[in-house]
């Protein structure tokens, strides 16, 4: 999940955030079996707030307005009371051009807007109101891709002296959040995802060779990290 800062109104002394939304996941899997997936979202807050759902592929500077998705969310826009929640509901509407044979990334993003303070508005007291934005992954899961717990025995590590080069052959997409050697150091500066039947090449922070041994973290499809052992070609 990725959080962004948003300047709605841009005034000089009065300040109000929203960050009181909060989502039952850190990201959502959408199995091509189902007609639709569900997500709740609650508002922690004593007051009400606004929230904005949409889809993207990546930018994540493009405005809603100029972003086509083959998914439809109910609602897209939603009050959501004090303490209150909102289901929200994505469905998938075309399926044309979507790979069968892997997933697709697309990225869910929630938009927290405060209520505009009245009383300072009324008191003539300028106004800075703050958005934030989270993003989560949604992964649309073609069926017959296998069993995705087992996805990690399909990765392959290459020595290339300051860095590693990973194969994945997997239809899936996986998220590594640590590689150590033995000695329990950490060889990657931060998280990475790897694409479906992709090579990557990653740096890492010392020199390693042929039959060293690995052990890999990532995060399963309900964001758990899992630790995996793999030895270096």
């Amino acid at each position: 999940m990725k959080k962004y800062l948003f300047l709605i109104l841009f005034c000089i002394s009065f300040f109000t955030s929203a960050d009181n939304i909060i989502v039952n996941g850190t990201r959502f899997i959408y199995p091509e079996s189902e007609k639709e997936i569900t997500i709740q979202i609650s508002n922690l807050a004593d007051r009400p707030a606004i929230a904005q759902m949409w889809l993207d592929t990546g930018d994540a500077t493009v405005l809603p307005e100029n972003i086509t998705t083959p998914f439809q969310i109910t609602p897209p826009i939603s009050r959501v009371n004090a303490k209150g929640g909102q289901t929200l509901r994505i469905k998938l509407i075309d399926k044309t051009g979507i790979a069968t044979d892997r997933e697709t990334l697309w990225w869910l993003n929630i938009l927290d807007i405060p209520p505009i303070n009245k009383e300072a508005m009324n008191d003539g007291k300028n106004l800075l109101q703050l958005a934030i934005r989270s993003r989560f992954k949604l992964f649309y899961r073609p069926t017959g891709l296998g069993n995705r717990d087992l996805a990690t025995e399909q990765l392959t590590f290459q020595a290339k002296g300051n860095a590693i080069e990973i194969n994945n052959t997997s239809p899936f997409h996986i998220t590594v959040t640590a590689i150590t050697l033995s000695d329990k150091k950490q060889l990657i500066k931060k998280s990475f995802m790897l694409l479906p039947k992709n090579r990557t090449e990653i740096p890492v922070n010392k020199s390693v060779k042929r039959g060293d041994k690995l052990f890999i973290s990532n995060i399963n499809d309900y964001g758990s990290d899992l630790t995996f052992n793999a030895t270096l070609e």
